[in-house]
Formats: structure tokens, sequence, C-alpha cells
């Protein structure tokens, strides 16, 4: 086996397993880039990590992101259901990102008032 074959197979395995740890949760994608610091990501990304503990919610993963490209409307923050419905909030702060993540993961709603307006 030649070491491209062995780091190609070594890569499809990891992928794999990480994709296993993903199925079936959902999962919140947190932009995380010079921008979104600069206007709060710090604390959405706090909120998010305790509102997953306070409420004991065991099919979560937080994510972060780098650049999404819109600075404008960061933080940004997206919802990818369990179903792979994916939802994205723009001007987060830790208020309206602990209410997204109970309404996803409690009653699988979104908060449309929220949602990015293009």
């Amino acid at each position: 086996m030649t070491y491209k074959d062995f780091y190609k197979e070594l890569r499809q395995s990891a992928e794999e397993t990480i994709e296993k740890k993903k199925r079936g949760k959902l999962r919140i994608v947190l932009g995380y880039a010079i921008c979104s610091v600069s206007v709060g990501a710090n604390e959405v990304l706090r909120a998010l990590e305790e509102t997953v503990v306070e409420a004991e919610l065991k099919d979560v993963i937080i994510e972060t992101t780098g650049c999404i490209g819109l600075c404008s409307k960061e933080p940004l923050v997206d919802v990818i259901t369990k179903e792979g419905k994916k939802y994205t909030y723009e001007l987060v702060d830790k208020k309206k990102a602990r209410a997204i993540l109970i309404s996803h993961a409690m009653y699988n709603e979104p908060v449309d008032e929220w949602l990015i307006k293009m």
C-alpha cells in the first residue's frame, strides 16, 4: 500500500466517523471570524454552550466555521435539523441564540422573525 492510498483510507475512515457522530443530531453552526467576534460571537457561542448544558440537550452539536461573507449580518447562526433542513439566522445575540436553540431542539420550530433576510 502506498502512502497516498494509506492516507486516502485514513481520511475516508475519519469522515465516516464524523458523519456517524452527526447523524440524527441538531447542528448549530456559528460563523466565527474577526467580523463576527467583533460584534459578539464569543458571547453567542458561550450562550449556546451554556444552554445545551442547562437544558440537558443530548442531541445537539455546536460547531464554529470561518467567515461566511456577510459581515453586515453577523453574528450568523445556521441550524441544520435532524432531517437536514437548514435555517440561517442573522444578527444573533446571546438572548436570540438561547431562544433559537430551545425553539429548534425542544419544539422543532424555527423563529421566523430572526431568519436572514436577503
